[in-house]
């Protein structure tokens, strides 16, 4: 029979390489997520300094001693994007047009915009007692007036953040007042 120290070596040296294994396997999990976020084959298709992104956002969801952390298993299960203190203004771009696509998108449909326009489209139907839709306007032009409406409306929707937005970014002046001294006589 062997020894009860020679059986936990054994056991401690098999939790040991079950562990090194996990975390290789999330650092496999991790790396080809991150690939395939940024449709890549391989981290060295990037410039040096998406290289530094890229493997600081590697390093945000997972660790060479822990493996896999909760910010890599929230990545790995949504696979929303991450900013960090080196991404690259691309990335930083892909990111802010990514959750503007979810805001707008989400904006849209909670307003039920398309009912309200196909609405519009009822009444100037009922106005004109059409018989078909084309009697109100072809579906082309129907689409190209929306297209052009809501152009012109995100236009100045844009315009005012813009403005704001490079209000917020000029650094504040400092207005320093003169006090004339009274003359004491």
């Amino acid at each position: 029979m062997r020894k009860f120290g020679e059986i936990y070596k054994q056991k401690v040296t098999e939790a040991e390489i079950r562990q090194e294994n996990k975390i290789l396997e999330d650092f496999k999990h991790v790396y080809s997520a991150l690939l395939d976020h940024y449709g890549l084959k391989s981290v060295h298709e990037l410039d040096d300094e998406a290289q530094v992104s890229f493997l600081t956002e590697l390093n945000g969801y997972w660790s060479e001693k822990e493996g896999l952390n909760e910010k890599g298993k929230t990545f790995l299960e949504k696979r929303s994007m991450e900013l960090n203190e080196n991404s690259t203004a691309i990335q930083r771009k892909n990111f802010l047009r990514e959750k503007c696509n979810i805001v707008i998108n989400e904006t849209i449909r909670q307003s039920k915009l398309k009912y309200k326009l196909y609405d519009i489209i009822d009444e100037m139907y009922k106005q004109i007692n059409a018989s078909d839709l084309s009697d109100v306007l072809s579906p082309e032009m129907i689409t190209n007036i929306i297209t052009e409406t809501l152009n012109k409306t995100i236009e100045d929707f844009t315009s005012n953040i813009r403005k704001e937005l490079k209000e917020s970014a000029t650094p504040k002046r400092k207005y320093y007042v003169r006090v004339k001294a009274k003359n004491k006589h």
